[in-house]
């Protein structure tokens, strides 16, 4: 993530600044509250297939956790996983050398098992990841929101939006999704007004809208 500094090179007053860097602790902690709740939900998806170890080692590897939460979401996903510990048994495994004595038709169904069981689990775990990159991406947006929303009478909300993608460092593809869907929200919450209708030149009464000559006519 990137230092405070890019807040303090904003010619922000002071009290917005503190305001900011506030809103940012805020984001900073509930990202890593995010990646805590998607870690345990991530080994409990996968119980049975890897120990709870693995599969937590396994969330790291599929799922970009920022190097400054890392040993923050750690601790807190074994702390959350703790109680429950027990009810996470150790996978099923064959010993390699009892193999050798298995018929050629036995050991092939055996390869042919252990690779469908690979399979879905790779799958487990990049459909448990994809769950995890859209709950961070949702606080990300949120936090976006309250960004511009705290920037509104000093910048644009592009420019807010991106302020807050550059302070936390995101990558280009997560920044672009970031930016859309915080811009799309912010849309949603500030619809195109319609024009004002026109006002005669010798009156201050709204004229009232033109009848089309279809309706004039069925009338």
């Amino acid at each position: 993530m990137a230092a405070s500094g890019l807040i303090a090179a904003r010619r922000f007053t002071p009290p917005l600044r503190l305001r900011l860097q506030v809103l940012f602790a805020k984001a900073f902690e509930s990202l890593a509250d995010t990646y805590r709740t998607q870690a345990v939900d991530f080994v409990r998806r996968l119980r049975g297939r890897m120990s709870a170890e693995e599969a937590l080692e396994r969330y790291f590897r599929e799922v970009g956790v920022p190097h400054a939460m890392d040993q923050t979401v750690r601790a807190r996903a074994l702390i959350a996983l703790a109680p429950t510990a027990e009810d996470f048994p150790e996978p099923e495994t064959r010993a390699t050398g009892g193999w050798a004595q298995l018929r050629p038709e036995q050991l092939i169904d055996a390869l042919r098992r252990r690779a469908q069981s690979q399979e879905e689990t790779s799958l487990d775990c990049r459909m448990a990841a994809s769950l995890s990159d859209e709950a961070v991406a949702a606080t990300h947006v949120a936090m976006a929101l309250e960004t511009v929303a705290l920037l509104e009478e000093e910048a644009s909300a592009d420019d807010a939006i991106m302020h807050y993608v550059r302070y936390f460092n995101l990558p280009s593809v997560e920044a672009q999704i970031i930016f859309r869907r915080t811009l799309a929200a912010w849309a949603e919450r500030h619809p195109v007004r319609e024009p004002a209708p026109p006002v005669c030149a010798t009156s201050t009464r709204t004229l009232p809208a033109r009848v089309p000559l279809s309706l004039r006519v069925a009338g």
